[in-house]
């Protein structure tokens, strides 16, 4: 999923209405719907403001600052449950919040509460900032805000940032059709318009999260759940403050982790998640980047095959097959790969993933000539291909090679896994390549973990698997 700092490319997108998605500085859409299986998302490093994004499968996603997988800038544990700001949306036009309870708002610019009776609130853009409305309920009279009579409640100024909670402890709110625990933050960004925000206790948030990246699961994959809930809670932990300048943590789709509120919870994930509440896996007393991956194809890969990051100890390339030569993760239903390319669709898939990855048109890519393997990684992945069309040689390495050469559907390549079998310049100017797994191939193999859970290894013995060296404690 995520690549390389220096090479992301994304598709640009800016988001209107009360649509879900997230839009940062150029990111594409990301759908929030419920995942069938492990793969929602492969945890990955965080964009910094200046990466371009895109969503899954379909864009280019985020690098990582330097150092990020060595436990040099990651937080402190912290001794209480933390909460965690979750971005689910930015460049918003406007936007409705709306609590069963009614709501309470709050300016978190000047610490003043709105004053509202209705159970719902329209926000809006407005030049300088944003503009709050109490939304008056059916037959009723007009809502009463800080601004005083008029306008349904109308903001007497400008607001920057105004916190919603449900006026009930432990209650909901409800945006866009979907409910969430905690509170929404609407924050105003200059030229960005409005960033929603889920502001939510983290194991509450977890219970959004585990059910979304593992799937659904049975009584003998519980480890696996378990598992999920630990990597999920450490990699959280360690995004705290991360993009604290567009006022969240961690985005709420593919970018980090898939989020889906309330709607999303089941009761296995939500087992696993409090029966191992505040454990998380930790470098030299900090949070390790416990990223994740739908399937290593039977070997991981060590986070500098993949991404430029320097090396880590607890991310090195594993073996993920049983004693019996079976890979862990077999069970996954594209375990096993094969995609083909006519030489029309390989011209389209590089016309558009070159495009994505210079950031600009690239032209005369409409006949291939070449295509070749230039190297191989230590765990058997692809570390760069070569290119060959008539409008010149282009040079694709390490996890960019998936969001390059794009499948006929317009998907990513599932990964670097993969051996040539037909090239461009065999004669027919079409691709054949085969290869296993699906995923970056980093850290914690989900299709294994369920393997390995099947066959009675506890969640400590697959979260020791999957990240070698790194302790598993309880922070809170």
């Amino acid at each position: 999923m995520p690549r390389s700092p220096t090479a992301d490319r994304a598709r640009s997108g800016r988001v209107r209405g009360g649509a879900l998605l997230a839009a940062l500085l150029g990111l594409g859409c990301a759908s929030l719907a419920p995942a069938s299986g492990p793969g929602g998302t492969e945890a990955a490093p965080p964009a910094t403001d200046t990466t371009r994004t895109g969503g899954t499968e379909v864009g280019v996603v985020p690098g990582a600052p330097a150092g990020a997988a060595t436990g040099e800038t990651e937080p402190r544990l912290p001794r209480r449950q933390p909460y965690l700001r979750v971005g689910l949306a930015v460049g918003l036009d406007s936007i409705e919040v709306s609590a069963e309870a009614g709501l309470r708002a709050r300016d978190l610019g000047t610490g003043t509460m709105l004053t509202a009776e209705a159970g719902r609130w329209k926000i809006r853009s407005v030049p300088g900032g944003l503009e709050a409305l109490p939304v008056a309920a059916a037959g009723a009279g007009s809502g009463r805000g800080d601004g005083g009579p008029g306008r349904a409640g109308a903001t007497a100024r400008p607001r920057q940032d105004v916190l919603f909670e449900s006026r009930r402890d432990s209650g909901t709110v409800r945006v866009d059709g979907r409910t969430y625990r905690g509170g929404f933050e609407v924050l105003a960004l200059p030229d960005r318009g409005l960033v929603l925000i889920n502001r939510v206790r983290l194991e509450d948030y977890l219970l959004g999260v585990v059910p979304l990246e593992i799937g659904p699961r049975g009584p003998d994959e519980e480890a696996a759940v378990r598992a999920q809930a630990v990597a999920a809670r450490t990699y959280a932990l360690a995004n705290l403050g991360r993009r604290d300048s567009v006022g969240f943590d961690v985005f709420g789709s593919v970018e980090d982790q898939v989020y889906g509120g309330l709607e999303a919870e089941r009761p296995e994930a939500t087992r696993a998640v409090r029966g191992t509440r505040g454990q998380v896996l930790t470098w030299r007393e900090r949070p390790i980047r416990a990223y994740y991956h739908a399937d290593g194809g039977g070997r991981t890969a060590r986070v500098d095959e993949v991404w430029n990051l320097p090396d880590a100890p607890y991310l090195q390339s594993v073996a993920d097959t049983a004693s019996n030569g079976e890979d862990w993760g077999a069970s996954d239903p594209h375990h096993v790969w094969e995609v083909r390319w006519t030489a029309a669709e390989l011209a389209h898939a590089l016309d558009s993933g070159l495009s994505s990855y210079y950031g600009s048109p690239v032209s005369h890519t409409d006949r291939v000539t070449a295509l070749r393997v230039l190297g191989w990684t230590p765990s058997g992945r692809v570390a760069a291909l070569e290119i060959r069309t008539e409008g010149g040689r282009f040079v694709v390495e390490h996890n960019d090679i998936r969001f390059v050469l794009l499948r006929p559907d317009g998907k990513v390549l599932p990964s670097t896994l993969f051996r040539v079998e037909a090239a461009p310049d065999a004669g027919s100017g079409g691709l054949t390549l085969r290869g296993r797994g699906n995923g970056h191939g980093v850290g914690m193999c989900q299709w294994g973990a369920i393997g390995r859970a099947r066959a009675g290894q506890t969640y400590g013995h697959i979260l020791a698997a999957y990240y070698p060296g790194a302790e598993l404690r309880t922070a809170y």
